[in-house]
């Protein structure tokens, strides 16, 4: 007994439609004419008023023709190419369906009711977007209603920005139009540097009519996120007929370099567009089951997920993100203090091994200053004033200037190109308040200011001119008190304790806030603003992290196109 093939009705019905299309261009047995202007095309009865209530309500045995009203409008062409998918489902076997036709094909489809093929076009209109026709398609889309397409024409024109400005069409943008885009959030460039070359190159195209329009179309540039050198060379000479403009970029040099007032500057800007927003992640910790789990930050939903674990059991290790990719080094492994170095790029998820540092090292400081990794201090039987700076380019360690004091489990922050080493403990665990600073262009360290209190496992964040030192252990008691430290004044004053003492926390600057993260038997998220002085709860990571890495990389990876 045969099995039913449930392909079988529906290879018949496209043999005979096939068969009646062609039976139709032969002009054969046809019993009605569609009359558009002067042209007159012979068709089934059949076809018409199966395909279309327009026709249904429009024919019965005895019409012989339909003259289609408003014909001037609607190509015979694109007539012809309709009544091709009556038959067949589809336009233009052998022909490709150009964009007019499309368009008008649509309008004849509204007249006659046949959603199908207004969907079918449209689709083709959605496939069909491009750098040299994404105006006129977005416009036809707003001004016929058609919102799928609009949004659609809208994603493409975000995603491909930087061709877009590069083409003629761009320079026909109202200034309304690129308002919107500058305003986007999901616009694809990789830094707000470029979101600032499509104003400039539409400015610049008629400067003396559309400098009206800066003050109006630079606010929606992100100017926080632009470097000072980027603003002085490529915004500032734009901006010299605007005093507005000009207010605008003097703000935000004071939003910069004033994080506490920055409240008082709502009307900028600082966060990332999507595609380039930064992502927190955590790296490593002291028990087995968060030794080499990497758990990010979706900025977006508030939430830590894992993201990769790197399958060792090494502690205590120092890691950097540079060029997105993650390297980790030394540390401790089966008991034994190391000098391997590995790197994880953080997109691709390979891991390869680099050149091992000169000396093994735990529970030391690491960071990144002009793609060049300098690892401070550490343990290896004996606190270490060591400091050694690794070339990616190279794949070479070279040691350079030690610190004044040998210190591990110390913090550091960076500003600049300096980096501050503070706290920490010595080789007889006595706890330090001391701060120095390495100049990387001269080699050399030099003393600075002590803290009010000594702390090691302290974490420290630099923001504008200042640098935070947050909570940490002084021997006898684990610490909820933060200080921060001005670079200009060289003073260190007290701000808002931590909600809790700890100790083993590590901390970042990220979206203008500082974020303070688990600790010694800690899970907790904490958020510190500047600009009020105060620390709130921001969630939790999954498990507790102490001795672990808190980086930042270059790359939104939850970002989806």
């Amino acid at each position: 007994m045969c099995e039913f093939d449930a392909e079988i009705p529906d290879r018949h019905a496209k043999k005979i439609l096939g068969r009646m299309f062609d039976i139709y261009e032969e002009s054969l047995l046809c019993n009605i004419d569609l009359v558009v202007g002067n042209n007159r095309f012979p068709v089934h009865k059949l076809i018409l008023v199966t395909n279309s209530d327009f026709f249904r309500s429009r024919i019965n045995d005895t019409t012989s023709e339909i003259i289609l009203e408003d014909s001037d409008e609607i190509l015979a062409e694109s007539v012809k190419k309709t009544i091709q998918f009556f038959y067949l489902g589809e336009i233009g076997k052998s022909t490709e369906l150009q964009l007019h036709q499309a368009v008008n094909i649509i309008k004849f489809s509204k007249m006659i009711q046949m959603r199908e093929l207004e969907e079918y076009c449209l689709a083709y209109l959605e496939k069909t977007t491009d750098n040299n026709n994404y105006i006129f398609i977005e416009d036809f889309a707003k001004q016929h209603g058609y919102l799928r397409l609009f949004e659609q024409t809208k994603v493409y024109i975000a995603k491909n920005y930087l061709e877009i400005i590069q083409e003629d069409e761009f320079l026909n943008m109202s200034c309304e139009r690129l308002g919107e885009l500058l305003q986007s959030d999901n616009l694809n460039v990789a830094k707000e540097e470029e979101a600032f070359q499509g104003l400039k190159i539409w400015v610049q195209k008629n400067y003396e009519s559309r400098k009206k329009h800066l003050d109006t179309l630079l606010k929606y540039i992100r100017l926080p996120l632009l470097p000072v050198q980027f603003i002085l060379n490529e915004v500032k000479p734009l901006c010299y007929d605007s005093l507005s403009c000009c207010q605008m970029l003097l703000d935000t040099f004071e939003y910069r370099h004033n994080p506490e007032k920055r409240l008082g500057f709502p009307s900028l800007n600082s966060k990332p567009r999507k595609c380039c927003q930064e992502t927190l992640l955590i790296v490593g910790g002291q028990n087995d089951s968060t030794s080499g789990k990497i758990e990010i930050f979706d900025a977006n939903d508030d939430k830590w997920s894992t993201y990769h674990d790197l399958d060792n059991k090494t502690t205590k290790f120092g890691a950097v993100v540079l060029n997105n990719k993650l390297i980790t080094m030394g540390g401790v492994t089966g008991g034994k203090t190391t000098n391997k170095v590995s790197c994880f790029d953080i997109v691709t998820k390979e891991t390869t091994e680099l050149k091992a540092m000169q000396q093994e090292r735990q529970s030391f400081a690491a960071t990144v200053i002009d793609d060049q990794v300098f690892v401070i201090g550490g343990w290896n039987n004996k606190a270490m004033n060591s400091v050694e700076r690794y070339d990616l380019v190279t794949n070479t360690w070279t040691n350079v200037a030690h610190m004044l004091t040998p210190r591990c489990y110390h913090a550091i922050a960076v500003v600049g190109k300096e980096i501050y080493a503070i706290g920490g403990h010595d080789d007889s665990c006595n706890r330090l308040d001391t701060m120095e600073i390495y100049d990387t262009q001269q080699d050399k360290w030099t003393a600075a200011p002590p803290m009010k209190k000594k702390r090691d496992e302290t974490a420290a964040v630099a923001m504008g001119d200042h640098i935070y030192a947050i909570g940490g252990y002084n021997r006898f008691s684990v610490l909820k008190s933060v200080e921060r430290f001005d670079i200009k004044s060289q003073t260190w004053t007290s701000v808002a304790s931590l909600p809790e003492p700890n100790n083993g926390q590590n901390a970042i600057a990220f979206d203008e806030k500082i974020i303070c993260v688990g600790g010694e038997n800690s899970k907790s998220v904490l958020k510190y603003d500047p600009g009020t002085d105060k620390w709130t709860n921001h969630g939790s990571i999954s498990e507790p992290r102490f001795y672990f890495n808190l980086l930042v990389a270059s790359t939104n990876l939850h970002y989806k196109e």
